[in-house]
């Protein structure tokens, strides 16, 4: 599965609606709470830790998915 898609997945699972891979993630509803747990999900899923501050400002899943490749770049 494509990191967007796996994403997309995960927000699904966490806030009950799919975004698209260029949403603003900030306009669909993003809970701080809900936020931790979203994190909480990619840590355990896709084994990326990603800091509070990827959501933060205007963001989509494309940029959350290209901040977990370049993670990724630098573990390999």
């Amino acid at each position: 599965m494509q990191p967007v898609a796996q994403l997309a997945q995960i927000w699904l699972t966490v806030f009950g609606t799919e975004p698209g891979p260029d949403d603003n993630l900030a306009d669909i509803g993003m809970e701080s709470v809900k936020l931790v747990e979203l994190i909480l999900h990619v840590q355990k899923e896709l084994g990326v830790d990603l800091p509070l501050e990827t959501f933060l400002g205007p963001t989509t899943l494309r940029e959350v998915a290209a901040e977990i490749a370049a993670q990724e770049g630098t573990r390999t």
